[in-house]
């Protein structure tokens, strides 16, 4: 779980992040290199969002639920 409200604060951070640079971004010339530095900044932050968003993360409790089948199932077959 803690994976997961981790993944899910960075997220946030870069959203906001994202936003803050689009406001700089709107206020430069197309065409600048600022505007040019700013555009390449928000195309890397926003492939991270979704990268972070594409991964999954396991539970702890699904772990712990998979190990306590498996083990029953070993124990069940030496009985």
């Amino acid at each position: 779980m803690a994976l997961a409200i981790s993944r899910d604060a960075q997220i946030a951070a870069l959203y906001e992040k994202l936003h803050h640079r689009s406001a700089i971004l709107s206020g430069l010339t197309p065409g600048s290199k600022a505007h040019a530095g700013i555009q390449a900044e928000c195309d890397a932050i926003h492939a991270e969002i979704r990268r972070l968003e594409s991964t999954t993360s396991i539970s702890p409790k699904a772990v712990l639920i998979g190990l306590a089948v498996i083990l029953l199932l070993i124990w069940s077959a030496v009985h």
